[in-house]
């Protein structure tokens, strides 16, 4: 059995938060987003502990640019697909580098 170790609840948003990894200019799917992070699914790994800054789209074209930390990445691509690999981020800023804030999203998805 594993811990829980995650100090908020995630919020499952398979298709509704869209983004970019910014240095990368690599596209991210999100699939579940809290106040302190975030999963995501790329076409490319990230390394561990790495920091990166990401653009997340809503569907209404607002946006937000958030910096997270890679906590742990994994293939999750079968043998017959493309590259698909699935990231754990913690958010490294309590305030968005731009746009409105991470509650501000989440309130807005929900």
């Amino acid at each position: 059995m594993t811990s829980e170790r995650r100090t908020s609840p995630r919020i499952e948003i398979l298709g509704r938060v869209h983004g970019q990894a910014i240095s990368l200019g690599v596209p991210v799917t999100v699939r579940e987003i809290s106040l302190g992070g975030m999963a995501i699914e790329t076409p490319v790994p990230f390394p561990m502990d790495a920091v990166h800054e990401f653009r997340l789209t809503l569907g209404d074209s607002s946006t937000v640019l958030l910096r997270g930390k890679v906590m742990h990445c994994r293939n999750a691509s079968t043998a017959s697909a493309p590259p698909l690999y699935l990231s754990g981020l913690a958010f490294v800023d309590d305030e968005p580098i731009t746009g409105q804030g991470v509650g501000d999203l989440i309130d807005r998805i929900k």
